[in-house]
């Protein structure tokens, strides 16, 4: 079972076929297929059942955290579980899974059993093994071609011999191999690419010789594989890819290897209606280009114009009107804009406002008390910002709702209370703030003048941000 990027910073991932699902016409011939589990510290009380984009059943859970699912004629699928995070479960007819998940410790909690659980079993542990390779992709960056070659060569055979090995002793269908078989190789695939692009941002690519063999895959791509098309493992391979297309079509405009700029951005969505085909791959694609763009963009006539563009390639209605939306809750957090004067609440229960407590270089950060390894990760980072830029004043915002633990959290963990506080209404100022990703900050200069509306705390840009914004005092 593999995670995909969220939404949150991790979601589960496995990985299917292409078909449908009918749970609504049953048929006395048909076989039966079960889903159930156990949600060890819920955050509601219901999981949502879908498939692709559509939302097929809302399924509730007793008061033990269990839920339980069954359907006549269920075709082989990627169906998706949602509990706060996204569970991507591959099923087959006549399979009986069940899954225990603790929402606390996401990846280590997660337990499969019954039918069609070794399935899923092995497509979690090649999660795990290319989660634990591209821990390493950092340092490797620092090889040659020939020697980065050698290093992820081999962790892909040893991949596919897990794979033979498998299919020798289970016999799964070709729906499963063909998925298994696509996670090995776009993972593979994508650590070339992202190689390439590591060497294009350091500007030495033209000093470097490529192996003649190094990027021969590029010859027999399928980008319009319709059994793949919702693989998140299938887009990230497809969207670094054409990162490294789109470089080539602008860098005369644009020699620096920038995947957020605007003529990055025109090029890749020009080269996704020219290369995909798949109607809903190709859309997706685009929706997902322009809202990465937006999100770091702050040239309001560059936003409009790109939209444009969007809209004239993607005549999906609704992804239109999502992105117009988008592109409206961006604008209001661009370079220059004033930070929006949102209502808090201190760890005393006193309230106050965003820009009453911004009297200095301001760096806001975002928590929430569920997420725990998340939070203590994310203020450990803040200590050791602090010590290396102590002119900027950085303050948390917890995003949840319970006032009673996140003041509790705060006392108990040590962290400045005077530097931390809650949302008051916290659906609004998410939208308001545009609160994104678990590891969103924004640099707010003395006044509440936005100087970046969308950075990354645990981006490798972001203390040269940090520093930038210091010496052009």
């Amino acid at each position: 079972m593999l995670r995909q990027p969220k939404l949150t910073k991790h979601l589960l991932f496995i990985l299917a076929c292409s078909c449908f699902l009918s749970c609504n016409n049953k048929d006395k011939n048909g076989v039966t297929t079960y889903l159930g589990g156990q949600i060890i510290n819920p955050k509601m009380d219901y999981v949502l059942l879908s498939h692709e984009d559509k939302r097929l059943d809302t399924i509730a859970l007793n008061t033990s955290g269990a839920f339980d699912f069954q359907c006549e004629n269920l075709q082989t699928n990627l169906y998706i579980i949602k509990h706060g995070e996204l569970q991507y479960i591959f099923i087959e007819p006549g399979d009986s899974i069940m899954f225990r998940l603790n929402t606390v410790g996401f990846d280590e909690s997660l337990a499969f059993s019954g039918r069609g659980a070794e399935k899923n079993n092995f497509l979690m542990n090649l999660f795990l093994q290319n989660e634990e390779e591209d821990k390493r992709l950092k340092e490797l960056y620092k090889l040659n071609p020939t020697a980065f070659e050698k290093e992820i060569a081999h962790t892909k055979k040893r991949l596919l011999t897990d794979l033979d090995e498998f299919i020798i002793s289970e016999k799964p269908s070709e729906a499963f191999i063909h998925i298994a078989l696509a996670n090995i190789n776009y993972n593979y695939y994508s650590r070339k690419e992202l190689y390439l692009s590591s060497k294009k941002r350091a500007n030495n690519n033209n000093k470097i010789k490529y192996p003649e063999n190094f990027f021969t895959y590029r010859d027999s791509l399928d980008l319009n594989d319709n059994t793949l098309k919702n693989y998140y493992t299938y887009h990230q391979f497809i969207n670094r890819y054409l990162d490294n297309l789109a470089y080539q079509g602008h860098t005369k405009k644009e020699p620096t290897f920038n995947k957020i700029s605007y003529e990055h951005q025109i090029q890749k969505l020009k080269l996704i209606d020219s290369l995909i085909t798949n109607k809903q791959l190709h859309d997706n694609l685009l929706q997902n280009t322009v809202k990465r763009y937006l999100v770091h963009a702050d040239d309001s006539q560059k936003e409009h114009d790109l939209v444009a563009l969007f809209k004239n390639l993607d005549h999906n209605e609704a992804h239109q009107k999502d992105v117009e939306r988008y592109a409206y809750n961006t604008s209001k957090i661009n370079a220059g804009e004033l930070i929006p004067n949102l209502a808090l609440i201190t760890v005393n229960n006193v309230i106050t406002s965003l820009q009453k407590i911004n009297d200095s270089k301001t760096v806001f950060f975002f928590w929430d008390t569920k997420s725990v390894k998340h939070y203590k990760e994310i203020h450990v980072r803040i200590s050791d910002l602090k010590t290396k830029y102590p002119e900027y004043t950085f303050v948390g915002i917890n995003t949840g709702t319970d006032f009673s633990a996140w003041n509790q959290t705060v006392i108990s963990s040590g962290y400045n209370q005077a530097n931390e506080y809650q949302l008051k209404n916290s659906t609004a100022a998410k939208n308001a703030l545009f609160i994104n990703s678990a590891n969103k900050a924004m640099i707010v200069d003395k006044g509440g003048i936005i100087l970046e509306g969308n950075s990354n705390l645990f981006k490798q840009n972001f203390e040269s941000l940090l520093l930038g914004y210091l010496n052009k005092k």
